[in-house]
């Protein structure tokens, strides 16, 4: 190295040594040279063979993903910065079980945000297949071209390379190990659409209903995000695709119309944003639907249309299964099922911007200003899709006979006149907040519950309801519909005081109504709808739903009187040994020549298929005819009216006429102000106080029908 040439000189034209001093100078340069050379060698091995360390700012880290040279995060392929002696990596050929190289030099940095979402990748058209999800044990193998194969551990992972939507388990329970990312999602999209709903702890029977509805529609390009850890753990344990929002927000019921419904909403628009932005189409479906047809065929039939919502319309306007007519389907779009493809991210983005400045406006009125702003009904193909949002996108709205409202669906049955089934249902237009909700469902057999709800012990109670064709005839107006409904409130009160006196369970008549109800005063119809008078209306119309499930203090309202819907007996899930379980109790007015199964007052006789009794029992009386009928699952009363006449205890009339107080719910509305008009259970009572401390004693004061408060 030369290194020593320093320790020599010249005598005489020869080279003489150096003093040892020197020698021993030019061994230790030598070492320290030696040493610097191996160091950088030793480094260079090093790096070329260690795995990559993902950023922190890159989403991927977020669940545990290792991402191969050539991948991003939003399921894009771009080729690795070689150098002229590398072979060029084919990512399409990643088959498992193989080792692949990643290099430090190929990640991009990414800006983070609470909770981590992925951040998207350049604009692409059209987007690219979804990419795997790795998961903590798989491996990669990358071939190159000219038939060669570079191997190169990445972490001891490996790929699990499975069927689209085929259900990974995730590393942990943790929200950590649970991140929205976009190969997460590429993991579960099918033709680059995933269907997305959302909820909280409280709301998990709903996903639970939503998601085997989808199943069973054949779908499972399907996510559901858990608002809370709570809901994520249990959908975790049900092996439902889920991904953690951390959303802070309440566990409990959200609450229509107040502060955390609101900011519900918020998320669910920001969900909408990152899915288009990550390059996603997105199928947005609140957790209070149900799915019976799969509707990917269907908005397939419009690819050029941007974003096909639901709609509040409650007429029809389609042309046999096409979507609406927007010159008459004018009523808002309705945010709770709508598809909103890739093409639609900048109108998400400014959704969530506006709701950013401003946190009082409602997500769905944003979304209908925004998408009709530049744009209209006379801008419209031959197919119905409409150019909006500044002559930017194209949008559908979807027949409401098919994508059905609470309203098309449960009150009108536009489906049965139409003669389509739908493809969804969405539990709106209804009352009684949640529980509401879940009865309509149950009303319309649309709800599985858990194998003991239908067979209950303490067994059931059903009766067959008396509904006068001449109070139907003549219950177009306010008071014919009240007629109408009290001649059904008064066989439903005697029902509930025989089911609370033998422990059974309510299955609730069919009930009819003269006028429909809706928030804002109307003549019989909600104005613009296809309502047929009059009609088999849902529980809510008339009683406060959520006031029956409420359990209360025995001690001021007697014991809990459960129920079931109308429809109970015609549900599959109802065990044969309940229906063959029955026992039918034939009302008469009075009991001679020995027309009743026993004396009045007595026990009926054991082993008896028709038990006849006389009406206008008592409580203690009806408990003493059906003596030996504790064990027999269902009890069919033939009438209820006029069946019962009282309580023979004073303090157990006042516990019931205080349960039943808070029952009735309103109608809704008359030209006035207040308009809506109270149900009252104990109308035909004199004298007695109804919910709100208003006294009626008969005479001048009798019973009558007034408005508020």
């Amino acid at each position: 190295l030369g290194c020593c040439s320093g320790c020599s000189h010249s005598v005489g034209g020869e080279a003489v040594r150096a003093y040892p001093f020197c020698t021993m100078r030019c061994t230790v340069r030598r070492l320290i040279v030696y040493t610097v050379l191996i160091t950088l060698i030793s480094y260079t091995g090093f790096r070329l063979t260690q795995p990559v360390s993902i950023p922190n700012s890159n989403p991927a880290a977020n669940v545990g993903i290792v991402i191969s040279a050539g991948v991003q995060a939003g399921g894009e392929t771009r080729e690795p910065r070689m150098g002229a002696s590398e072979p060029k990596i084919d990512v399409a050929s990643i088959t498992p079980i193989v080792p692949t190289e990643t290099r430090v030099d190929d990640l991009e940095e990414q800006p983070t945000s609470s909770p981590p979402p992925p951040q998207p990748a350049q604009p692409r058209a059209p987007p690219p297949p979804p990419t795997p999800l790795l998961g903590a044990d798989d491996q990669v193998v990358v071939k190159a071209e000219g038939n060669a194969t570079v191997e190169t551990e990445v972490n001891a992972t490996r790929i699990h390379v499975g069927k689209p939507g085929e259900y990974v388990a995730p590393k942990s329970k943790l929200a950590e190990d649970n991140q929205l990312t976009a190969e997460l999602v590429g993991r579960y999209a099918e033709d680059n659409i995933v269907m997305v709903t959302w909820a909280n702890h409280h709301y998990h029977d709903f996903v639970r209903n939503w998601v085997r509805n989808v199943r069973k529609c054949g779908m499972r390009n399907y996510m559901v995000g858990a608002m809370d850890n709570e809901l994520l753990e249990k959908l975790i344990d049900d092996e439902v695709p889920t991904f953690a929002m951390q959303s802070g927000l309440t566990t409990k019921d959200f609450g229509w119309g107040t502060a955390n419904f609101h900011k519900m909403g918020r998320k669910k628009i920001e969900l909408i944003h990152l899915f288009t932005e990550m390059g996603f189409d997105i199928l947005v479906s609140d957790v209070d639907t149900v799915w019976l047809r799969n509707p990917l065929p269907y908005m397939a039939k419009y690819p050029h249309a941007d974003v096909l919502t639901s709609s509040d319309h409650l007429a029809n306007t389609a042309e046999g299964e096409g979507l609406e007519d927007p010159r008459k389907a004018h009523s808002a779009a309705n945010i709770g099922i709508m598809l909103l493809r890739h093409t639609a991210k900048e109108l998400a983005k400014e959704w969530v911007d506006v709701l950013e400045r401003d946190d009082k406006v409602w997500d769905q009125n944003v979304f209908n200003d925004l998408y009709r702003r530049g744009g209209g009904p006379s801008v419209k193909d031959d197919k119905n899709v409409v150019t909006g949002y500044d002559g930017k996108l194209k949008v559908g709205i979807l027949p409401v006979s098919m994508f059905a409202s609470g309203h098309t669906y449960f009150v009108q049955r536009m489906h049965e006149k139409v003669g389509i089934e739908p493809y969804v249902v969405h539990a709106t237009f209804q009352y009684s907040g949640t529980e509401g909700k879940r009865h309509r469902m149950r009303e319309a057999l649309l709800w599985e519950d858990s194998p003991e709800y239908y067979d209950p012990p303490g067994g059931l109670l059903v009766f067959t309801p008396d509904v006068p064709k001449e109070l139907l005839d003549n219950s177009q107006s306010v008071e014919g519909h009240f007629d109408l409904v009290n001649h059904q409130i008064l066989q439903v009160r005697s029902a509930l005081q025989v089911a609370q006196k033998l422990g059974r369970v309510l299955v609730m008549p069919e009930l009819y109504c003269g006028f429909d109800r809706w928030w804002a005063p109307h003549k019989g119809t909600i104005p613009g709808s296809d309502t047929t008078l009059p009609y088999l209306c849902p529980m809510d119309h008339v009683f406060e739903v959520e006031t029956w499930m409420r359990e209360q203090p025995v001690e001021e309202f007697g014991p809990h009187i459960d129920f079931r819907e109308y429809s109970f007996f015609r549900n599959p899930l109802v065990p044969t040994n309940v229906r063959d379980s029955t026992v039918t109790v034939s009302l008469v007015d009075e009991c001679g020549r020995e027309e009743c199964t026993q004396a009045v007052g007595k026990a009926a006789p054991a082993g008896q298929n028709t038990i006849v009794a006389a009406r206008n029992f008592t409580d203690v009386q009806v408990q003493t005819l059906l003596t030996e009928y504790k064990d027999v699952k269902v009890l069919n009363f033939t009438s209820m009216v006029g069946a019962f006449s009282r309580f023979e205890d004073l303090e157990d009339a006042k516990k019931f006429s205080n349960r039943i107080k808070k029952y009735a719910a309103i109608w809704c509305c008359k030209h006035r102000n207040p308009g809506h008009i109270w149900y009252d259970m104990e109308f035909d009572i004199v004298p007695h106080v109804d919910r709100h401390n208003r006294k009626w004693d008969g005479g001048k004061n009798k019973w009558k029908l007034v408005t508020g408060p």
